[in-house]
Order: C-alpha cells, then sequence, then structure tokens
C-alpha cells in the first residue's frame, strides 16, 4: 500500500509510521486518512506486535493544517473533526500497543494524536500543549474529552483555556507524557521499550490493551467484570499453556499467537 504523507516501515516485530508532511508535519484531513490506512494494514498483519508513531523533521505534529482552516465553513470543520476522531478511534482500538515516539512538537492536533496512542516518549526539546484557544477554537478532535483521562480536572481545564506549552519535562511531570529523552532519541528508546512487548505473549498484550480501553470507557464495576472474561479466556490459548511451561522449565517462551 502506497502512502503520500506517510511512511510505514518494519524493525522486527515493530512497524513505524512516520508522519511526512512538511516543514511541520501540519494535520490535514488527508494525512489523517493516510495515518488511519497505514493503523488499518497494521491491524491485519498479524505478526506485528507493536506500532510506533512519530513525524520526520523537528515536529511530531505542530497543529491542524491552519491554512486548510481558512477554505472551510462550518460543516466542513465538522466533516474534518469527525475524519479526524475517525483516525484516531482506529489508533486507540488498535490490536497491538501504540507507542507516541515525540520527535518534537506536539501542539494542538498534535497533542489530541499524542492521546490517542498508548502511552509517549518524547524529545526533551519537544513543546507540548493544547493551543487552540491562542487561534479563537477549542480542540476538535477529542482534546477537551480526552485530556480527563490522562490529567487531573483543573490540570486539563488550566491547559484548555491558557493554550500554554509545556515543556517535554513539565509535560511528564503532570503525566502527559511517560519518558523524555535526549533530543533526536524517542525513537530509538520506543523501539527499546517495544522490543520489551514483543517479547511478551502477543495475545496477552493485546488482551490488556483491550482490557483496559475497555475501563477508560466504562465503570469500575463493568472494568472489572469484563477484565475476569478477557483474563479467563486466554486460559485456552496455547500461548498461555507455552508461558507457563517456559517459566516451570525455565527457558525463554516460544509464543506462536494462538
Amino acid at each position: 500500500m502506497s502512502y503520500q504523507h506517510v511512511r510505514l516501515e518494519r524493525v522486527g516485530a515493530t512497524r513505524v509510521v512516520t508522519i511526512d508532511n512538511p516543514p511541520v508535519n501540519a494535520l490535514h484531513p488527508d494525512v489523517a486518512a493516510d495515518i488511519e490506512r497505514a493503523a488499518r494494514e497494521v491491524e491485519e498483519d498479524t505478526t506485528a506486535r507493536s506500532m510506533i508513531l512519530t513525524g520526520a523533521g523537528r515536529c511530531f505534529v505542530a497543529g491542524g493544517d491552519i491554512r486548510y482552516f481558512t477554505e472551510i465553513d462550518r460543516r466542513g470543520a465538522a466533516d474534518m473533526a469527525l475524519r479526524v476522531q475517525r483516525m484516531q478511534n482506529a489508533l486507540f482500538d488498535l490490536r497491538v500497543p501504540v507507542i507516541a515516539a515525540v520527535n518534537g512538537h506536539a501542539l494542538g492536533g498534535g497533542l489530541e494524536l499524542l492521546l490517542s496512542c498508548d502511552f509517549a516518549i518524547a524529545d526533551e526539546q519537544a513543546k507540548i500543549g493544547v493551543t487552540e484557544v491562542q487561534l479563537g477554537l477549542i480542540p476538535g478532535a477529542g482534546g477537551t474529552q480526552m485530556l480527563f483521562s490522562a490529567l487531573p480536572v483543573g490540570t486539563a481545564k488550566r491547559l484548555l483555556f491558557t493554550g500554554d506549552r509545556l515543556t517535554a519535562t513539565e509535560a511528564a511531570r503532570i503525566g502527559l507524557v511517560d519518558q523524555v529523552c535526549d533530543e533526536g532519541k524517542a525513537v530509538e528508546a520506543a523501539l527499546d521499550v517495544a522490543a520489551r512487548i514483543n517479547s511478551a505473549g502477543p495475545l496477552a498484550v493485546e488482551a490488556a490493551k483491550r482490557s483496559a480501553n475497555y475501563r477508560l470507557r466504562h465503570s469500575l464495576d463493568e472494568g472489572h467484570r469484563r477484565e475476569v472474561e478477557i483474563f479467563a479466556a486466554l486460559f485456552e490459548t496455547a500461548d498461555h499453556r507455552e508461558g507457563i511451561a517456559a517459566f516451570l522449565e525455565r527457558r525463554a517462551p516460544a509464543y506462536e499467537r494462538r
């Protein structure tokens, strides 16, 4: 499958999707469509165990495409936001974990995209924030909703109301970013984490993501019930039996995703 605005590569069992829309990887709907298509391709690749999303150049995603904003009306804005939300849902619901390797600024739509990934590793020079109010707008692709899953209410509202730009270190301190690394090392650090994910039981990792995401959308009681269902189903898998046998025999497991 060919793409205009992203590159899709393989590093072992990890698929790396690189957004490449110079100069700042602005999130035009066509860029979102390419990211969604790449995610669908990863979903169908049963040999893939993890995915990394990053950007080319100095930005992860510097925000929405401002020039495109001047070409659309209210209906066009709603259509654009829904298309971006659909792409982000594809990442959130993806079978395998998605790591955001934040190589540079993640502002506006870039932060919304980061929040759609399972966790983020950022270069130290990256600036991160929901900056839409500085353009007379609000986040339209889930930012006013997803921030409250990641942050305390007051912190989320402060960022939404001010449009403040955080350093990567500040973003890590409040929990928006999981790890900060030296400049230019985000993808390398993400690959290190992905390698550890890839060595675990693939069906178990997929189940863990499915169960965790269910909790984000439902009550604690419902989450507990769903967790039991997912946990119990793994006892019927060959991978579970292999994991237990390998542990007892003190050897590395050979998982086959079945």
